[in-house]
């Protein structure tokens, strides 16, 4: 073998590898940005992108009965404000792209869908679609007494015992088409008057 052949050897060796070498850079960048992309949706996933501004105002009904237990008060209507978390896109809060859901220590129900009257999503300040964005607040009010019996499960002998009672547990839950999903949980106090604050 000459001396031309064997570099002609060598040079094909040298292409051959850099070829290679260039394909498997090339797979390394395109895995590495793929896999940042797959984080970023995760982190989005994973943090809530709506959050409550202060606590919930909470109404009761048969705090001023004479002689009336804890037992007898009844959580009828909760109202508390929404805004969007840092750095999160808008979040639109149609009944049709958000799910929210109400569960006691009795009894679990859909509370916001197109009729309106149990959930009603208001702005307080912003434009006037039903997208939450950066800077805006929406108001959100839950009404108690518009829920119906046969839209809990299961569903309770009667309306007094579908109310979440001092002492008890509720939870409400947010469902948007994006992002994670938003949670209160409260255990109810002692309740002496119509309308509290619960932290």
């Amino acid at each position: 073998m000459t001396g031309l052949e064997t570099a002609i050897i060598l040079v094909a060796f040298v292409i051959t590898a850099a070829a290679f070498a260039f394909v498997i850079l090339n797979m390394g960048f395109l895995t590495a940005q793929k896999a940042q992309s797959v984080i970023s949706a995760g982190m989005s996933e994973a943090s809530s992108s709506m959050l409550i501004d202060s606590g919930l105002v909470a109404f009761f009904s048969n705090t001023t009965l004479p002689g009336a237990q804890q037992a007898d008060i009844c959580l009828t209507k909760i109202v508390f404000y929404l805004k969007l978390s840092q750095g999160h896109e808008p979040v639109d809060c149609d009944d049709n792209r958000l799910v929210a859901t109400f569960t006691n220590d009795v009894c679990h129900g859909e509370i916001y869908n197109t009729n309106g009257t149990v959930m009603t999503i208001n702005t307080a300040n912003g434009d006037t679609d039903t997208l939450l964005e950066t800077g805006e607040k929406f108001k959100v009010t839950v009404e108690f007494t518009e829920l119906l019996l046969t839209d809990l499960d299961p569903i309770p002998a009667s309306r007094p015992l579908m109310y979440t009672h001092p002492y008890e547990n509720f939870r409400i839950e947010l469902r948007p088409s994006q992002g994670a999903v938003m949670t209160i949980v409260c255990q109810i106090p002692a309740v002496y008057t119509p309308v509290m604050v619960i932290d």
